[in-house]
């Protein structure tokens, strides 16, 4: 997963429909939760590359906000919001 000597990494780029256009980062701490650094608020993301894993949900359930979480989640299985 995460070095202990690290804070966090990037897991995933949310990407604009139009151009596949970066418009934020998800990173996934080593507390287990999950974080958006948005890029261009402008531009909603449509897709999330790549989609996060199973695994990664279980551990980000219990740490994560539920806005941020449901958010990502629904972007992993390829709907949109």
């Amino acid at each position: 997963m995460i070095d202990d000597k690290d804070e966090g990494v990037q897991v995933a780029r949310l990407l604009s429909e139009q151009g596949g256009r970066v418009v934020g980062l998800v990173h996934l701490w080593n507390t287990a939760e999950l974080s958006i650094l948005w890029l261009d608020e402008a531009h909603e993301a449509e897709v999330i590359d790549p989609p996060l894993r199973p695994e990664i949900f279980e551990s980000a359930r219990a740490v994560n906000a539920d806005a941020v979480f449901e958010y990502l989640e629904v972007l992993s299985k390829g709907s949109r919001r």
